[in-house]
């Protein structure tokens, strides 16, 4: 994953809800998989490595913050719990195993929290955190990111 790519889901993260943020991890660790999955291709076991344990990361913290007072939580859960132990199961074996299957499986799960997104109105997780709404822009000094506040930083 690039470093602009990171921003983006640190700015997207920044930004959300808890449904829209369990969104973001999702994507962040379908992109950890199927990196995992391109370096293996191309014989690079060391960054096939890296990447699946970046998305293991991912996943672990997903099931750590699973609100386990509803049953279908506990659905969730055995999945997350599923490909947890194949991207372990990857690591110990230097080969993805079924790790395609397991990015279905989370694409599946995306698409679900992505309808539920539409319906969370509790509102950014951080609400301390600063409203980004334009993003990078061309000043004098160089890259300037302006926020709502008036507040610009020089990158």
């Amino acid at each position: 994953m690039t470093v602009e790519e990171m921003n983006i889901y640190k700015m997207r993260i920044s930004q959300a809800g808890i449904a829209e943020l369990t969104v973001v991890m999702l994507e962040m660790e379908m992109q950890w998989i199927k990196e995992a999955l391109d370096f293996y291709e191309n014989s690079d076991i060391d960054s096939f490595l890296e990447a699946v344990n970046k998305a293991q990361s991912t996943q672990v913290e997903l099931m750590n913050v699973m609100n386990m007072d509803n049953a279908v939580a506990t659905d969730v859960y055995s999945i997350f719990a599923f490909v947890n132990r194949q991207l372990i199961e990857a690591k110990i074996k230097r080969q993805p195993l079924d790790l395609s299957r397991c990015k279905g499986m989370l694409e599946r799960l995306h698409e679900s929290f992505q309808k539920i997104v539409s319906t969370d109105t509790a509102g950014p997780i951080m609400l301390q955190s600063e409203k980004v709404y334009a993003g990078l822009t061309y000043g004098s000094g160089g890259l300037m990111e302006n926020s709502v506040g008036g507040k610009e930083y020089t990158v």
